[in-house]
């Protein structure tokens, strides 16, 4: 049902598309900024530039061939699916820019439709779910104009388009400060993890020297063993198998089917190291579970405190690369995982350090948990404004 006083129309009758170029880099020639698929990133829209790969091109770029204030660009190819109709909107463009062949561009030229509302509507479930639908499935390889042009909408008057853009927009800088803020807290707890977990910076009743020691001689590590397949269920028969990174979900176990035949085992508040690509990955076990050939559990010796091993384990992530094993399929084994050099202070300091660093997961956890709160109730908001579903209240003179 059409809402009284919109239009029934697709964006083939709203938009106009050109497919960008596959540019020849040359030695001479123009040089120009490419937008590419690589600058699409999480961003709704493109503002700053500095960042864009310049290359100079055999001809000069046609006017036709640029990027203008109000456009849209979608992602057309890329081996990642799940980027393909992404949106990215340009609502000012000050210089010569240009988009590359991966890509199609998308400019309002019905003179009814305003820019911000259509980056808005093409951003929308309502729109995106077309997009797989009419590209012949939910994994579509290729996004073409046709599929672009096919999809359907109700499009409300321009004073109506002005409120909901406007509306829709101020969740979108709400939902940008709170990014900005988890991506500053992510920051900052690295730089507490650098200093604490190094040495670099002593709490002031702390002045014990610290430790080198293996890992093996700090902790028990259980290598995990993988079940016969033929005891994999979904029926809830044994116990959870935790198998690799798929059974992890925000450093927290999370299995998808169950084993019957229990092999090796894990107890809730185990750390469960990934010893296959991507090795070293840390999350913390919430379940009794069987562990496959992908994951280590390791559980500290009374000694050492569990959460000081966890964080520790979390800062050295990016260092197992010069450990793991295999040009395609990477890989640590039990020896690698014991003889691990860890710098460990006396139990009490160990402590404090675990108590901050879990106090900064705990902010980035509440922040997390706003961000995701946020996009669904802004993506429930979207459904509701542009399907008319929920009307805006428009002043006296927008009405008119």
């Amino acid at each position: 049902m059409v809402p009284k006083g919109w239009k029934e129309t697709t964006l083939g009758e709203i938009l106009t598309f050109k497919n960008g170029l596959n540019f020849s880099k040359s030695s001479s020639g123009e040089n120009i900024k490419i937008v590419g698929v690589k600058d699409f990133k999480d961003l709704a829209e493109l503002k700053d530039t500095s960042t864009l790969e310049s290359i100079q091109v055999e001809s000069k770029i046609r006017d036709a061939e640029l990027l203008r204030s109000g456009d849209l660009l979608f992602v057309r190819s890329n081996g990642n699916k799940q980027l393909i109709g992404r949106c990215l909107f340009f609502p000012s463009v000050n210089e010569r820019l240009s988009f590359s062949g991966f890509t199609i561009r998308g400019r309002v030229s019905d003179g009814k439709t305003l820019p911000v509302y259509a980056s808005h509507l093409v951003r929308s479930e309502l729109i995106k779910s077309q997009f797989s639908k009419n590209g012949a499935g939910t994994n579509i390889s290729n996004l073409s104009q046709d599929v672009l042009s096919q999809a359907t909408l109700n499009l409300p008057p321009t004073a109506e388009q002005t409120k909901i853009a406007r509306i829709l927009s101020t969740w979108d800088k709400v939902i940008a400060t709170t990014e900005r803020q988890l991506a500053n807290s992510q920051q900052q707890k690295q730089a507490l993890m650098q200093q604490l977990l190094t040495g670099q910076k002593r709490f002031a009743e702390f002045r014990d020297q610290w430790n080198h020691q293996q890992l093996g001689d700090i902790a028990t590590i259980v290598m995990g063993s993988s079940p016969r397949s033929e005891s994999y269920n979904g029926n809830g028969l044994g116990l959870p198998l935790l198998q690799g990174n798929a059974d992890i979900d925000n450093r927290r176990s999370s299995p998808r089917i169950f084993t019957s035949q229990i092999t090796k085992e894990c107890n809730p508040g185990d750390i469960l190291l990934s010893v296959r690509a991507p090795v070293g990955h840390v999350a913390l076990s919430a379940h009794h579970a069987c562990i496959g050939r992908g994951i280590a559990g390791l559980l500290a010796h009374k000694e050492h405190d569990q959460s000081f091993l966890y964080q520790w384990l979390i800062w050295f992530e990016p260092q197992w690369e010069s450990i793991s094993q295999g040009s395609t399929f990477e890989s640590v084994n039990s020896n690698d995982i014991r003889s691990l050099k860890v710098m460990t202070p006396p139990l009490p300091e160990q402590q404090k350090i675990a108590q901050v660093l879990s106090t900064a997961d705990a902010e980035l956890t509440n922040l997390q948990a706003q961000l995701a709160k946020l996009k669904l109730e802004k993506k429930a908001l979207m459904q509701q404004l542009l399907t008319g579903q929920r009307r805006v209240k428009l002043d006296a003179d927008a009405a008119a």
